[in-house]
């Protein structure tokens, strides 16, 4: 059999990218808002990390948390176009101006002015601007009356944290902060597991309550299965460990919540394969209950510390 190649080669086709399904309702809503809130995300984050790539991960991460909010409010009957919209801005503040948190305000107050700023300039009816600005406000506000498309929100982000798109994210923060793997596992897997552990006790909503315990375990099932290929393939050994922890509520008549922390730690110490002796203190932070490991080689002294906020319980 004779195969003849064509002299001219055949252009290739340029992948055409369709707007999701949530997308494509906001921008039949609000014309136009869509590709503006992601201009004003994307610029502010250049602005704050003095970077020209073209890539944002805040962008992607609001896309993520958009969608899941939306499927969200469909299984509760909720207004799916108004979650996906809110959850869309909901760190549209995080960056403004350049700087992190600018003056020391919670993102939530700085993203709900971005939010009136661009569906003012939209056209969109102040009833509207109003109703967007109590959903993100509503989401750090203590003793706000509840609100479901605030709660479908709160979840919709802690979920996007997690499951297979959640690993892959704390890999690139890894790489953001300058840190190899073995520094990613001492300095942030304990975290990591904790709140993948603690997941479906965070949710407020029942839909967020279903995809919460597949992502909890897709998380956890993966994380396990690094480390012991680490050790594996390089001889990086860890082990984790698992402490109930009490959390005094401060209302006498409530019982305190009880959740699982994960400590994941070098078998030996690096230094001399020594044993670790573990203290362990739970710290009453400006905005959290923080518990704080400290770990001392009991044959060299080498010393270091794990600590980290514990995740809040819905």
């Amino acid at each position: 059999m004779t195969i003849r190649l064509s002299a001219k080669k055949k252009p290739v086709k340029k992948l055409q990218k369709q707007q999701p399904g949530f997308l494509q309702a906001i921008d039949r809503r609000y014309p136009g808002v869509v590709d503006k809130i992601r201009q004003t995300i994307e610029k502010s984050e250049k602005d704050f990390s003095g970077s020209e790539h073209e890539d944002s991960f805040l962008w992607e991460h609001s896309l993520h948390v958009a969608y899941l909010a939306w499927k969200m409010a469909r299984a509760e009957k909720k207004d799916s176009t108004l979650a996906a919209l809110a959850a869309l801005l909901h760190d549209a503040g995080k960056f403004q101006g350049g700087l992190y948190h600018q003056d020391n305000l919670p993102e939530e107050e700085a993203s709900a002015r971005v939010a009136i700023d661009i569906l003012k300039k939209a056209g969109a009816r102040e009833k509207d601007q109003q109703r967007l600005k109590d959903i993100l406000i509503n989401l750090h506000r203590e003793g706000a009356v509840p609100d479901p498309l605030t709660d479908i929100i709160h979840d919709a982000d802690f979920l996007a944290k997690f499951g297979l798109v959640g690993v892959a994210n704390f890999f690139i923060k890894t790489t953001l902060r300058g840190r190899n793997l073995q520094g990613a596992i001492m300095n942030h897997l304990s975290k990591e597991m904790t709140y993948a552990a603690a997941l479906p006790l965070n949710m407020r909503t029942k839909a967020g309550s279903d995809l919460a315990v597949k992502k909890s375990a897709d998380s956890l099932d993966f994380y396990k299965n690094f480390l012991q290929e680490l050790k594996d393939t390089q001889g990086l050994s860890y082990e984790i460990k698992k402490r109930r922890i009490v959390l005094p509520t401060g209302r006498p008549k409530k019982p305190a919540d009880k959740i699982d922390v994960f400590l994941v730690m070098a078998r030996k110490c690096e230094r001399c394969g020594g044993k670790w002796a573990i203290n362990q203190s739970l710290e009453k932070g400006v905005k959290c209950h923080q518990i704080v490991f400290n770990l001392a080689c009991e044959q060299c002294g080498n010393a270091y510390q794990i600590n980290f906020c514990l995740p809040g319980l819905a």
